[in-house]
């Protein structure tokens, strides 16, 4: 809950990192019983999930271990949380999802506890639960609403900015709620302000930014040119500074180097905007379509691949080359097609595969209320930065002439990954190795050997 960090790269903490990751995005619907499994732990002993939960508006989800000192620390401030609630007879329960290392210290830090925890020893369900929501680090505390459906990863900020549940149940906000409604009003370099009635039909990009942060310097004067390339031949654009600047001079001092629009300093929309976003690291970018959609949750690679503007809105590829933008390795399973064999024809006919599955697979997510299962990423050449490395940590060879191949990487499984066979890309080829994946039918190999 501390000041942004000018952290371009921000890391996984259990398994190897690969350049230029970033996220965000939010798992969606699932049945809490699906979720949690069928039995969940509480004071009096076993029972159902679908007892224990029915009628809450509101399920967390408190990813925790006895070992962690932050933890510790939050714990008891959490507990004071939920026993507000529950006095006020609030339709919310706490489910505790211990990352303890033995179940003797599981079952001594739920002692502490005041709420209902999954049982130890479905460590197959906690590993789940982690990977769904992404988890980096503990403590984390999900919101989920009685349906299933995330209102927030991020419930540690909302349990730390609410204390007493006043607030409760914590809906989530519209985006054009979060800027403020039709009168929120936004800082201009002309005369007057503006409100966000006056970007009604616009595509926006919103830019988390700040003087001190080195990377933000050094990619604001891309976003200048891209924005003002865009300017020149449409007026349906508009970008929003969102400062993370330490004092109202430096704001000031930076946001006069900049043609657009800011959100005023020391402003509460900046946290909300922030905390909706899951904005971790600066800068970061993130197009939003007319109706508040996001477009791109992390266009600052679109943008600097692309300074005319040629591709605004800059949404997110449904394929890309792993060395060009690697948003995704350590967050979702990514099939990685290794194309640095084939000629330019033979490349094309790949990518096009490739872009066939994965529209394919993204509209059915889709239909299903669901985020994508799968990232699906190309290396074209035999010595990028971050196929390099993938090479490195999984022993491939570079591929003979007129051959591909496949590995499928899932960083947040402890570092696996999974070699997918046939030397062409096909749709069923493609389809073969993320069925084989997902049936369990793939080999697993841990990354780096170990």
């Amino acid at each position: 809950l501390g000041p942004v960090q000018p952290r371009p790269l921000p890391p996984h903490r259990s398994s190897p990192d690969f350049p230029g990751s970033d996220h965000r995005a939010s798992p969606r619907t699932m049945p809490l019983s699906s979720l949690l499994g069928d039995t969940l732990l509480t004071k009096d002993g076993e029972k159902k999930t679908d007892e224990v939960l029915a009628g809450k508006d509101v399920v967390a989800l408190y990813l925790s271990a006895h070992w962690c000192g932050p933890c510790r620390m939050f714990t008891p401030a959490f507990s004071k949380t939920y026993e507000a609630l529950k006095a006020a007879n609030k339709p919310f329960e706490t489910v505790f999802v211990s990352s303890d290392r033995d179940e003797g210290s599981f079952s001594g830090y739920y002692g502490e506890q005041p709420w209902t925890a999954l049982p130890f020893a479905a460590r197959d369900v906690k590993a789940k639960l982690s990977k769904k929501f992404k988890v980096q680090g503990i403590p984390t505390v999900v919101l989920l609403d009685g349906e299933g459906k995330t209102i927030t990863a991020n419930g540690r900020g909302v349990i730390a900015n609410d204390p007493q549940g006043a607030n409760f149940p914590w809906p989530k906000k519209s985006v054009h709620e979060l800027l403020g409604g039709d009168e929120g009003e936004f800082l201009s370099q002309g005369d007057g302000d503006v409100t966000l009635k006056d970007l009604e039909g616009k595509t926006l990009g919103l830019y988390f930014s700040a003087h001190w942060c080195p990377p933000c310097k050094g990619f604001t004067p891309k976003l200048i040119e891209a924005y003002e390339a865009v300017k020149k031949t449409r007026d349906d654009f508009e970008i929003i500074f969102v400062s993370s600047d330490h004092s109202a001079a430096e704001f000031s001092a930076y946001a006069a180097t900049m043609p657009w629009l800011a959100i005023p300093p020391n402003d509460k929309r900046k946290a909300a905007l922030s905390e909706h976003f899951e904005v971790e690291g600066i800068p970061t970018f993130i197009m939003l379509g007319p109706d508040g959609e996001v477009i791109n949750a992390n266009a600052r690679g679109a943008v600097m691949g692309d300074p005319e503007g040629a591709s605004f809105p800059w949404p997110k590829p449904l394929v890309q080359d792993v060395d060009e933008g690697a948003d995704d390795l350590n967050e979702m399973p990514c099939l990685v097609a290794f194309l640095s064999g084939l000629d330019d024809a033979g490349k094309a006919a790949a990518k096009e595969a490739l872009a066939a599955v994965a529209k394919a697979r993204v509209a059915s997510a889709k239909a299903a209320g669901e985020d994508p299962e799968f990232a699906f990423y190309t290396v074209a050449k035999p010595d990028g930065p971050v196929s390099s490395q993938i090479r490195n940590l999984t022993g491939k060879a570079r591929d003979s002439p007129g051959v591909a191949s496949f590995i499928l990487l899932d960083v947040q499984d402890n570092g696996a990954y999974f070699e997918g066979e046939g030397t062409e890309v096909t749709e069923d080829t493609v389809n073969k190795v993320l069925d084989g994946y997902k049936g369990g039918a793939l080999l697993r190999k841990q990354l780096g050997g170990a």
